[in-house]
């Protein structure tokens, strides 16, 4: 049902959705019991993975959170990041960011070596750096 849901709406709007609160019950009231299976609000920060002879990094946005609040998991081939947001209260007249956590799990195109991985937090974006487990080096071979 969700590929339906994201027919219907398209995926521009998907993503708009998990960044707006106000757009999401929206299309909520607009599309009854397909919304049922839309991505949670928050659920998915966006992330853009790096992918290098040596290495994959990943860079994930979480504005707004602590260090001490993000989660960070890394096994041989998938990486999860979850974090918790504080947000003030008071009646708001705007909400785009997520509201209490977010999660993200992202499937790597390498193997790791988890034992290495670093981990930077600055300016709202997580930089992952994952050493591969095998760096295979390219070796020139002459034709014949």
């Amino acid at each position: 049902m969700r590929e339906d849901a994201e027919r219907m709406v398209g995926r521009a709007v998907i993503e708009s959705m998990k960044r707006s609160v106000q757009a999401r019950e929206v299309f909520r009231k607009m599309l009854g019991e397909v919304a049922e299976n839309l991505p949670e609000i928050g659920e998915a920060p966006a992330v853009d993975v790096v992918d290098s002879p040596e290495e994959v990094v990943v860079y994930v946005d979480l504005p707004g959170t602590k260090k001490e609040l993000i989660d960070l998991g890394v096994t041989e081939d998938t990486v999860t990041v979850k974090a918790k947001f504080e947000r003030p209260s008071g009646s708001y007249i705007s909400r785009e960011r997520p509201e209490a956590e977010a999660s993200r799990t992202v499937k790597l195109s390498a193997e790791v070596k988890p034992e290495q991985v670093r981990a930077r937090y600055e300016n709202g974006v997580l930089e992952i750096h994952l050493p591969k487990l095998i760096v295979v080096k390219s070796k020139s071979v002459p034709i014949d």
